[in-house]
Parts: structure tokens; sequence; C-alpha cells
């Protein structure tokens, strides 16, 4: 399926209404506004559509970004029809973003996800080799759509630089030596959990080079059968992340593993010139 999907740039406004229907259809909310989406495309942003013969099955829409002195591009929504995710979709859709960024000269690319939402963390630290090391709280306030209601809004930033060199077999020793920052079990309804007991301490040191964070496979699964579950992940983990990123720890990939949890791989940034 995937060799028959093509990318392009969406640039008129009929293709934007399709944009927007494909939004309301995966958030179940208001899709972006025409106007707004149409002058993004006319002055230097970018949304590129996913099309499998005529039908548009995914989008992403950026647009240009500048933090002290420097452009980059703002990957600020992506997203991929439910029958068609997990295919390699969205992994196609940002590498024509990546290459639009090469062609008008942008180094990095960033954008922002919800750290318990493992399949976006494994688009981007497994198959894009991007990192993170900034926490937001509660970022946009409280939203109402499918995927976001019920919790704080927050978000880990993404950066993804362009012409980055990998580093794939120092990470591959990082992840043999890391240890767990905390445990993780199941509930008597087979759910995953958090640091039960509440062992981790936001005053402590973390001395080694790399440790391992669990978050969970289905985290929207849980946030149905179990909100209060879904929020004790939701605050131990910000506290978690928040604490390593103070004291310069990145998270640069996630660790698969079979069943109800995957984890995050943290890493000295000073080890990987971070």
């Amino acid at each position: 399926m995937l060799k028959r999907v093509r990318i392009q740039k969406i640039m008129t406004s009929t293709e934007i209404a399709e944009v927007q229907t494909l939004n309301a259809e995966i958030w179940g909310s208001q899709a972006i506004p025409l106007h707004q989406l149409l002058a993004v495309v006319q002055n230097g942003g970018l949304v590129l559509g996913a099309y499998l013969g005529e039908k548009l099955i995914g989008f992403n829409y950026c647009f240009v970004g500048c933090r002290e002195g420097m452009m980059y591009l703002h990957s600020h929504m992506i997203g991929v029809e439910k029958t068609y995710r997990e295919q390699g979709v969205g992994e196609l859709l940002k590498h024509a973003q990546q290459e639009y960024a090469k062609e008008h000269g942008f180094q990095l690319v960033r954008w922002l996800f919800d750290p318990l939402e493992a399949r976006m963390a494994n688009l981007s630290f497994l198959k894009l080799n991007a990192f993170s090391y900034q926490y937001e709280n509660d970022y946009y306030g409280p939203l109402q759509d499918d995927f976001n209601e019920g919790l704080p809004s927050d978000r880990i930033v993404i950066e993804w630089w362009i012409e980055r060199d990998q580093v794939e077999d120092s990470l591959d020793e990082l992840e043999e030596e890391a240890e767990g920052i905390v445990s993780w079990s199941l509930t008597v309804d087979g759910l995953p959990v958090l640091d039960i007991d509440s062992e981790f301490r936001r005053d402590q040191s973390f001395y080694k080079d790399a440790y391992l964070l669990p978050i969970p496979q289905f985290s929207q699964k849980i946030k149905v059968e179990s909100p209060k579950l879904a929020e004790d992940w939701r605050y131990k983990v910000r506290t978690i992340l928040t604490t390593l990123f103070e004291q310069n720890y990145a998270i640069v990939r996630m660790k698969k593993h079979d069943e109800y949890v995957h984890s995050y791989l943290l890493v000295r940034r000073s080890l990987l010139a971070l």
C-alpha cells in the first residue's frame, strides 16, 4: 500500500477543504479554518497531503517559526486516517517535510506531542532520530477533542536537526546499560501503572549515563477504562521527565517491549553533544 501513496503540497481551497474534513474525522473537533490554512500556504508555510489514489489519507501542517534569532520549520499538526495508521504514512509525510526544509534552507524542524502517546514517540525517536529535552506543562490549556479531553495538555518539544549525524551505535550501547528510573506493574484490571509505591523523589540526583522510563503502549485505552489512572500517568511522567531534563538528560530513543509499556531512553546530553 505504501508504495502507492503519493505526497504533495496542498495549495488550493478545494484541497484545504479536504484537509479540514480529515482533521475533524481524526480529532472529533472543529477543523482549522480554511482561511488560516490558505494564508499559511501562501505565506511561506506548508501543508502536505498523503494521497492513496485520489483519496486524502493524511496531512502535515507546518509554518515558519523563529526562536533566539534562528528560523525553523514548526510542524504543528500531523494526522493519518485511522484505517491507514501504523503503515508508515506519517513517516512519508515527515520525510517530505524534511526535503522541503532542506530545499528552503531550514536546519531544524520542531514539533510537540503528548509524552504518553507511544505512536508519536515511535515516529519521532525511532524512525526519525529526533530528540527532546524540554517539557511544557498544560501547553494548550484544556482541550476538548477526542484525543486530549480529560487530561492537562502536557507536551514535550521535539527537535529534528536535518543534517545531524547518526549515533546509532552509541545509542545501542547506552540502551544496553540503561536502568529503569522507576518500576511499573499491572492493576487487577490488567492496566499498567507507574511507580505504584511512589518511590521517585523530585530532589534525587541522577548520575548514570542512561535511564529508561516506561510509558503506556495504549494511553487512550487507559484514559477510557480508568481516567484516574491516566491522570496518575500524566503527573508522574511530568515529574520524572521534568526532573531528568533539568539534570541535562534528553530523550533520544524509544525502546519497544512486547506488552503494556514501551520505554523512553534518556541519555546525558553531554555524551551526544546535545
